[in-house]
């Protein structure tokens, strides 16, 4: 084989990617490419290299010896690429890059996760890089991901799709919480109260999650105001007039000032996995690559991950 060319790296990312996918069929949506074109650069891959890497058909997907051979040596190729580059970024006196990331609202208040402690040793390295946090709200987190708009994110792990890497990070305990001038306020009598037919009570039902999270066992509860954002619904249930779900965390401020008052926490929390999860096909800068380094003590010790094949892919 002769020099290898850009043509050739683009094949050998096909090729390591149907492998780590375990097929052509599997690998599809990563590679965002239809089977008789993945099969083409199969194809043209034998013809580079002069031997059949893998067979494919209706018996199924599997590597030849020479195959098993070539994966081996496009991964370490990757990888000294990809070393190369993070050596040579980090020998610049800038690193001079953007990050992006995306949030969810409430953050701040989570002491399980050390996002402001990663940043600041992020800014020991270099404090000239350019930090873009937008704090959405888990559809936007979502799109904005599938967009690229985003470098990684951290929010709920239920909105991840097959294409999104994710590395468990912690799990939220939610809460219903009313105001201490609600009527639900009087843990003694909540429960008499909160099953009473005869009584209707306001809910703050958070636009972008799904009405199942409601409770469905209580009957007499009516979505009486929708949100998009944890203070909107902090700022409702304290005006006295609404119940809603809110993180433990985020609502521990007013618990302590006698504000708000959890209802029957024994039957109405639950606890939501939340993570860093990035699109398999996208190149993270090295601040992002940084940054995630620098929040793996938060990072469970059981992670979520998928196999992360196509990560070099835009190359």
């Amino acid at each position: 084989m002769r020099a290898v060319s850009d043509f050739d790296l683009r094949l050998f990312t096909v090729f390591r990617t149907v492998v780590d996918c375990g097929g052509l069929s599997a690998s599809q949506s990563i590679l965002d490419m239809s089977l008789s074109n993945i099969s083409t650069h199969l194809a043209n891959l034998e013809k580079r290299v002069g031997f059949k890497v893998c067979r494919r058909g209706r018996s199924g997907f599997g590597l030849t010896p020479g195959g098993t051979e070539l994966y081996s040596s496009i991964t370490e190729l990757f990888e000294s690429i990809d070393e190369f580059r993070s050596k040579t970024w980090l020998t610049k006196k800038r690193i001079g890059r953007e990050l992006s990331l995306g949030i969810v609202d409430g953050l701040i208040s989570e002491h399980q996760f050390k996002l402001q402690r990663a940043i600041h040793k992020l800014g020991l390295i270099d404090d000239d890089i350019l930090i873009r946090i937008d704090v959405l709200s888990p559809d936007k987190l979502k799109s904005s991901l599938a967009n690229g708009d985003v470098d990684f994110i951290v929010g709920p792990t239920s909105i991840a799709s097959e294409s999104v890497v994710i590395k468990e990070a912690f799990h939220e305990r939610m809460t219903l919480f009313c105001s201490a001038q609600h009527a639900l306020a009087d843990k003694k009598t909540q429960k008499d109260k909160i099953f009473n037919q005869d009584d209707k009570f306001g809910f703050v039902s958070r636009g972008y999650l799904r009405e199942s999270l409601q409770p469905a066992f209580i009957p007499n509860f009516e979505t009486a105001a929708i949100v998009h954002s944890m203070e909107a619904a902090a700022m409702l249930i304290l005006s006295g007039k609404y119940i809603g779900y809110l993180p433990d965390h985020y609502a521990k401020t007013w618990e302590d000032l006698n504000e708000m008052v959890r209802i029957m926490p024994d039957v109405t929390s639950h606890v939501v996995p939340f993570g860093l999860m990035y699109r398999r096909d996208h190149k993270l800068p090295l601040p992002a690559k940084l940054l995630l380094e620098y929040l793996k003590p938060s990072i469970a010790p059981t992670e979520n991950s998928q196999p992360a094949g196509g990560l070099i892919a835009a190359i």
